[in-house]
């Protein structure tokens, strides 16, 4: 049985792995950056046994590597991971679109109209930095995504795209807007959604999988992905 002691400690180090999550998707901490755990339990207030366990949460979701002699750092960014990423993310993605389109409700459509009407008012870049998207529409955009899968009936399918899509957005926010020629991503949104609710599993399968490797191609040709394949520390 849990002592309040025990679920004190896990509530913590939830707190803990929320914040770190936080920072790293909204770039606050840049890829390849130390963890540095003293300061890490000075900021939190907690203890070292709670850092080490919210960190290697964050390993298992792909945001942050565990070096030996090294430590934890904000994982790298690298084109083989990249590559990995994705097609792990389109096997994972499509899966859930696929099953969500066969057992999804009307709560289901409902929720994922509204997410994509959600997504189409918020801005997508930050105000006055036109290469830099906005949190808002982050957000938006991966509840969006979540709406597509939701209606799947598996929670267990649910987790294990959650931490792809998470390692996803560190290389979206980093690697920033690249695009060479205008791309119109309210409509992919649009055309995977209608496709969805008119439950034609292949073309919206087909058009999620583009709309991921599409991302994936624009990324490559990130100036920080060709620079080094890594960033380095602020």
């Amino acid at each position: 049985m849990e002592t309040d002691a025990g679920r004190k400690s896990s509530s913590r180090v939830s707190e803990v792995y929320e914040q770190i999550r936080s920072d790293i998707l909204a770039t606050r901490l840049a890829p390849g950056e130390k963890l540095k755990i003293q300061p890490l339990c000075e900021r939190f207030e907690v203890s070292l046994s709670v850092v080490r366990e919210a960190l290697t949460r964050l390993t298992e979701q792909r945001l942050v590597r565990s070096v030996p002699q090294v430590g934890f750092t904000v994982r790298p960014l690298d084109r083989s991971g990249l590559l990995d990423l994705t097609n792990v993310r389109v096997h994972l993605e499509t899966l859930a679109l696929r099953w969500a389109i066969q057992r999804g409700d009307l709560e289901w459509e409902t929720a994922l109209v509204a997410a994509l009407y959600r997504l189409g008012k918020t801005p997508q870049n930050t105000p006055g930095a036109k290469d830099e998207l906005s949190e808002a529409w982050s957000i938006a955009h991966a509840e969006f995504h979540t709406a597509l899968a939701a209606g799947c009936g598996s929670p267990l399918l649910m987790e294990l795209r959650s931490g792809p899509y998470d390692a996803a957005e560190v290389y979206r926010r980093w690697a920033g807007p690249a695009e060479r020629e205008p791309r119109d991503v309210h409509s992919e949104h649009t055309a995977i959604a209608d496709a969805a609710i008119a439950r034609d599993d292949e073309l919206a399968a087909t058009l999620l999988e583009r709309h991921i490797r599409r991302t994936t191609e624009i990324l490559m040709t990130s100036h920080l992905m060709r620079a080094d394949e890594t960033t380095k520390p602020r």
